[in-house]
């Protein structure tokens, strides 16, 4: 169990230690030695009480810079240490002290930071957390019922001491402002009915995350058959799952299957911009590759979803054990590269087809967004553009962008892994890029609200079995106006 010193984690341990049915405990101590002495002094108090009340006892000592996301990044590390303490004692539970007003000050934050639907609902009573080594620790919080003054009031009538951690007044921390500042605020606006209703309100949410959680279940990461001669990577060898299994179920239990099994994939919850990303490619049936945490990469690939380890992890081949590859060796444009009409079609060397067309529409027509496909100002009426993968020194003013700065920089922050940077298409107006294809366009290209006439570009994926060579070249027809929004392809841009 996790024993921090402070009321909740104490009481927690006198509560395990006087159980009917005994058990081993292990408490473990976090020390961030991030407050000097009195850290010091939290893990004297710790050491001791155990010793006092019989129990095994830990002290993990973390060092956590002080800077930008401090609260987020002492959390990381503080779970990190005490999943790596359960691994190294064999051990597959984990209790924390966490009580209902920890809960409700959680589910104030999520809010706040606009979280997904499965963290709306504040710290569960009982989560899987993944170890490193592909084990599954159960997370159980025994207090959630509890209020934090019930809490201290029993510890009290009980004579029973604990550490009070002085960082907890301390308005830097987003839940110390929320416990001191909103909390109040809350309670003196609606009275404390208010306060109970948003307790209701998590309750609510966390059954509907439940019947969520079990609607996809089933879902999970097929192994690799044969794992004879890859390289374990902290016991996860990646794994496939079929593409149908996710784009058969509805937006909103997608999203919740892939947060989830990106996370068991890759230990690192997913951004929010990830999942639109993958959320996106799947809705249009587009293969694509995405960086995730821990340079694990996630590739759509046909009918397969492919997750796999940082290069060198696991070689090149499909986590399936098919001997498909996760991910071919990057098609370069050679030469000069492509000309490109307008209208026109041209077929780059993967096999993917980008389509240019002149659009009249209503000043104000709304722009489509999306990865696969932009409208760009067409006021000069381009009849011919260039197709060419990045060259040294390219430069290029994303949308929204202030200002130009190095391409390899924006592919980097895109999460273009850097092995397929040098295979990306570009697509240009003489010498300006207007579009990185199937990432973002051109600001100086946005389309305003007196735009009327639009230059359409638009990526399409290669058919099935395509050989994925030659280009169809300058100005080819079959890609008139009705192409926009149809089968396959994605929405983007100004």
């Amino acid at each position: 169990m996790a024993l921090s010193g402070g009321a909740d984690s104490v009481f927690l341990l006198h509560l395990v230690q006087r159980a009917a049915v005994r058990t081993k405990v292990l408490a473990v101590h976090v020390d961030h030695g991030l407050r000097g002495e009195e850290s010091h002094a939290d893990a004297e108090f710790c050491a001791h009480l155990c010793a006092k009340l019989g129990v095994s006892f830990a002290r993990r000592r973390v060092e956590v810079n002080d800077g930008p996301d401090l609260e987020a990044r002492l959390r990381k590390a503080r779970y990190a240490a005490l999943l790596d303490e359960t691994g190294r004692t064999g051990i597959d539970v984990l209790l924390t002290g966490h009580h209902q007003d920890d809960a409700l000050e959680t589910l104030l934050m999520r809010m706040m930071r606009g979280g997904e639907l499965g963290g709306l609902s504040g710290p569960a009573r009982e989560t899987l957390l993944g170890r490193p080594d592909g084990r599954k620790v159960r997370v159980l919080r025994p207090l959630l019922h509890m209020r934090r003054e019930e809490v201290r009031a029993l510890l009290g009538t009980a004579g029973l001491e604990w550490r009070e951690d002085s960082s907890n007044l301390s308005p830097r921390f987003t839940r110390n402002r929320v416990r001191g500042g909103l909390l109040p605020a809350i309670e003196e606006t609606c009275g404390p009915e208010g306060l109970a209703n948003l307790r209701r309100f998590a309750g609510a949410v966390e059954g509907l995350e439940s019947e969520l959680a079990q609607r996809t279940a089933h879902l999970g990461w097929e192994s690799p058959v044969d794992t004879s001669g890859l390289e374990r990577l902290g016991g996860r060898f990646g794994g496939t799952l079929p593409r149908r299994a996710l784009t058969e179920l509805a937006p909103p239990l997608q999203r919740r299957a892939l947060a989830r099994l990106l996370t068991e994939g890759t230990g690192e919850t997913p951004s929010r911009e990830v999942l639109d990303r993958v959320q996106q490619d799947l809705t249009h049936g587009t293969d694509a590759r995405t960086t995730l945490a821990g340079r694990w990469t996630l590739q759509l690939h046909g009918e397969e979803v492919c997750i796999a380890p940082p290069s060198g992890g696991q070689g090149s081949d499909s986590p399936g054990g098919g001997g498909t590859a996760v991910a071919a060796a990057p098609q370069i444009l050679r030469g000069a590269g492509l000309q490109l009409g307008v209208p026109g079609t041209v077929r780059l060397p993967d096999g993917r087809t980008l389509t240019a067309e002149l659009l009249e529409l209503p000043a104000g027509t709304d722009v489509p967004r999306g990865r696969d496909e932009v409208h760009l100002d067409a006021s000069d009426s381009p009849r011919l553009l260039h197709v060419r993968n990045p060259q040294p020194g390219d430069r290029f003013q994303a949308l929204g962008a202030p200002g130009k700065r190095p391409l390899v920089r924006f592919l980097a922050d895109a999460g273009v892994p850097s092995e397929d940077r040098a295979s990306v298409p570009l697509v240009l107006l003489g010498e300006e890029i207007v579009w990185v294809a199937g990432q973002r366009p051109s600001e100086r290209r946005r389309v305003h609200a007196h735009t009327s006439q639009r230059l359409v570009l638009r990526i399409e994926a290669a058919p099935v079995g395509s050989s994925g060579v030659g280009s169809s070249g300058v100005g080819s027809s079959g890609v008139g106006s009705s192409g926009v929004g149809s089968s396959g392809v994605g929405s983007s841009g100004a």
